[in-house]
């Protein structure tokens, strides 16, 4: 109704801004300004529903598709118009509906507790018929932009569950605000579930308190962090390899964190596969190496025995003789000491005496040796529980030294400048060893080519540890040729190799890289220089990492 008092027809700008199936709910309880108003919006083009008192708005509001806008009186029967704002606003709609709330009463408080209930707009009795048309053209343009937002969000929500990994995000207590359908899969827990919730409250990562104190890192520092935790799925012990990144506003203070992450069971077990595999296959390589280095000593104590027994008989019957000279209490016969005199000619007592204790002392360093390669083997192919223990990585190069030595011995002397003062170092040992194992092997190859398998002198590689702050520093040098430039590059790719067909699989240091760097949070480069060799650095963190 204009200002002549007669009914507008439709405003064409403002039908042509609405989408179609736009509707509106008049609830009052006075029953011309429900019939006037409900005139009103039908003559704009809206559909229209009237009711006249509160319970019967809570009903049409609360149907699976109620009116997009609603016109309810302040005071009504039963319900009131500010009791129907509050009950929709705190209900799980999922469609948003824009209230304008009436009452005859003009003041601003009113105006204020009105809109606190959840109205978004706010008229006056008696009806003004070109304020209600401007108050639908401001609702009807924040329900394009609601609907504009929501569709929106359901195409960011399809592409956020398309993604294949987790994808989750939680305020600055570490709550969860955003679980994708990737998250679902992973962990088999669904978004309802899981809601203000924390990660450590869902058992991932177990009693390891890395996650949430990990989350607060990231939240503080603003910087991004790695780990790999546990999580139980079905009654069965998985691993989670997770990212953690802070979440940032739009002007830049974080306000949460965004955690990337991705079930790696099969991928490590089948890493764990392929290093045993390489493990076996370098066991295998080294296998003829060490038999002949055990073969050495255990040649010699054989002999060394035999030179025994042999001696012995001698020894025996010199023994029976001596026994015969002293056993009557008289003067021993001259017979029996012509005997005991040629017996020990015979013999050679002074060479006997002089070479049994030698032979003796050979045969223990023998077997002491022997003992060693075995011990050192048994350690290096032990299996561990791949948990990471406060290990004397020392103490492992030692051994990782001993079970290599026959593909150096020839070609180079190994030095040793081991740190007497590092600490014990969080690690998985056997993966260590392997890695330790590779570059002194690689070391080895390289300077083989420069000494032509030793025809020309022997090289040297040389093992050094020492502590730099947090971290413990394992350098290995070699005096070989160096790497070229052109290659350097590609050096930690997998099956990549300079080796001739046969001699190398390019896995080495590959898994070098993959046990320093992913399995313990370490780093590994190198030095080269040509002609005159390379040295390889490992990095690991002092602290469980």
């Amino acid at each position: 109704m204009g200002p002549s008092g007669k009914f507008d027809g439709p405003d064409p700008e403002q039908h042509m801004s609405q989408r179609p199936g736009r509707s509106v709910l008049i609830a009052d309880d006075d029953a011309i300004f429900r019939t006037v108003a409900a005139e009103l919006v039908r003559s704009w083009g809206y559909g229209c529903t009237e009711v006249a008192d509160g319970e019967g708005a809570l009903k049409v509001l609360e149907q699976s598709q109620p009116p997009t806008i609603a016109i309810v009186d302040w005071l009504m029967p039963k319900v009131t118009g500010t009791e129907i704002c509050r009950r929709i606003r705190t209900a799980d709609s999922k469609q948003y509906i824009f209230f304008v709330l009436v009452s005859a009463r003009d003041g601003r408080e009113d105006s204020i507790e009105g809109l606190r209930s959840g109205a978004d707009a706010y008229i006056s009795k008696p009806l003004d018929a070109e304020e209600l048309r401007a108050k639908l053209e401001i609702a009807n343009r924040i329900l394009l932009m609601e609907e504009s937002l929501r569709d929106l969000h359901a195409e960011t929500e399809l592409f956020f569950n398309s993604v294949p990994s987790a994808l989750i995000g939680t305020d600055l207590e570490g709550k969860i605000t955003r679980w994708n359908s990737g998250a679902d899969e992973i962990f088999g827990v669904n978004k309802p579930i899981v809601r203000g919730c924390r990660l450590s409250s869902l058992h991932v990562g177990g009693s390891d308190p890395d996650i949430p104190r990990k989350i607060e890192e990231v939240l503080s520092t603003g910087s991004s962090r790695q780990l790999t935790v546990p999580f139980p799925r079905n009654d069965v012990q998985r691993l989670a390899d997770l990212t953690i990144h802070p979440l940032r506003s739009h002007v830049g203070t974080i306000v949460g964190s965004v955690i990337i992450g991705s079930d790696i069971t099969e991928k490590r077990a089948w890493e764990d596969q392929m290093r045993q595999t390489q493990k076996l296959e370098a066991i295998g390589q080294l296998a003829a190496g060490i038999a002949h280095e055990i073969n050495t000593p255990t040649q010699f104590v054989g002999d060394n025995l035999s030179f025994l027994k042999e001696s012995w008989t001698g020894l025996a019957e010199l023994l029976a003789a001596a026994q015969k000279l002293t056993s009557t209490g008289t003067p021993a016969a001259a017979s029996n000491l012509t005997k005991f005199e040629a017996i020990a000619s015979k013999l050679d007592l002074a060479y006997v005496l002089q070479e049994i204790p030698r032979a003796i002392n050979d045969s223990l360093e023998g077997l002491q040796r022997t003992s060693k390669i075995v011990r050192a083997m048994k350690a290096f192919s032990h299996r561990s529980s791949g948990e990471k223990q406060a290990t004397d990585i020392n103490a492992a190069i030692l051994t990782t030294i001993t079970i290599s030595r026959s593909e150096w011995k020839y070609v180079a002397e190994v030095d040793t400048d081991l740190a007497a003062d590092l600490p014990l170092v969080p690690c998985v040992i056997d993966q260590l060893n392997q890695a330790v194992l590779n570059i002194i092997v690689n070391a080895a190859h390289a300077i083989a080519e420069v000494v032509k398998d030793g025809a020309q002198g022997k090289g040297r590689i040389t093992v050094h540890t020492r502590r730099d702050g947090d971290w413990a520093e394992i350098a290995i040098s070699d005096t070989g040729n160096g790497i070229p430039e052109q290659i350097r590059n590609r050096v930690f790719e997998p099956f990549f190799s300079t080796k001739d067909v046969g001699k190398g699989t390019g896995q080495g240091l590959a898994l070098a890289h993959t046990v320093v760097v992913k399995e313990h949070g370490g780093k590994i480069w190198f030095e080269s220089e040509p002609s005159h060799g390379t040295t390889f650095f490992m990095q690991l963190p002092l602290t469980r990492h």
